[in-house]
């Protein structure tokens, strides 16, 4: 197996490529921490590679990539054209779109009526020479599907999907990725703080309010330099308190009535 997909042959299956791939998503599923998987220019993400790595096995850590020359996708073009646009398909375009087929058409139609009532072989003859035109413009029709196919692997195509985050240019992905961990890393650090002041705080609700604290939106530059200048010890313990006094009126709300004037000194 490569990036281009899993061929299940002989060699991936004595190699136990489907017992490394499920131990890889095994160890994503639980991963605490932030991933970023980024398909280079010219390289390709296919089948089941596509699965090993896919970001919806870790939402909440997992991000994926693609440079704006890359492709990613289940089949690569020709084997969706294989699937999706058979012969008959092809046949059925050709006959709609081609002037000379479509005179062709007319003209077998007109021998079929004649010969009916007259007999001979022009009908034959006309038959043979669509068999030629479809036979010509079979790699034509091909190759525009091809491209067409291809067009859907795409990082604009894959992007509107959702499957990957971004479309990157390769002069710029080394500063991309530099701000973006160095945010990633910031925001999880301040989400680890929060869950462990308030344990009633899920992980999105601690992004949240992480995000309600900086400024930038999605300029992971601008947010870094929003999160250097905030006081995160001070919300943090913030929230520390209000999670006690939460907690401690809950536990006083369960105390009986004639328990709660000794409650409290």
């Amino acid at each position: 197996a490569n990036w281009r997909g899993f061929s299940g042959g002989t060699r991936d299956m004595y190699n136990e490529v489907l017992k490394f791939g499920a131990q890889i998503v095994d160890a994503l599923v639980d991963y605490k921490h932030p991933v970023f998987v980024y398909i280079p220019p010219g390289g390709e993400l296919r089948g089941g590679s596509w699965v090993v790595v896919d970001p919806a096995i870790n939402p909440a850590q997992m991000e994926m990539y693609a440079d704006v020359e890359s492709r990613g996708g289940i089949l690569e073009p020709a084997g969706i054209v294989e699937v999706k646009f058979r012969t008959p398909q092809q046949k059925e375009l050709m006959h709609r779109l081609d002037p000379e087929l479509q005179s062709l058409d007319a003209m077998l139609e007109s021998a079929a009526a004649s010969e009916f009532v007259m007999g001979g072989t022009q009908a034959q003859e006309v038959e043979v020479k669509i068999k030629a035109r479809e036979v010509k413009l079979a790699p034509l029709y091909t190759q525009i599907a091809c491209e067409f196919a291809d067009l859907h692997d795409r990082t604009g195509r894959m992007e509107a999907k959702g499957v990957i985050r971004k479309g990157l240019h390769w002069r710029r992905a080394r500063a991309y990725f530099y701000w973006r961990v160095r945010r990633r890393v910031m925001e999880q650090d301040a989400i680890c703080r929060l869950q462990k002041a308030d344990p009633a705080l899920t992980v999105e609700d601690a992004r949240a309010l992480v995000t309600s604290w900086v400024s930038g939106g999605d300029d992971d530059q601008a947010v870094v330099s929003s999160m250097e200048a905030l006081a995160i010890d001070e919300k943090v313990e913030v929230v520390r308190v209000e999670s006690l006094k939460r907690r401690l009126r809950e536990v006083y709300a369960q105390l009986p009535e004639s328990e709660r004037s000794g409650a409290l000194p």
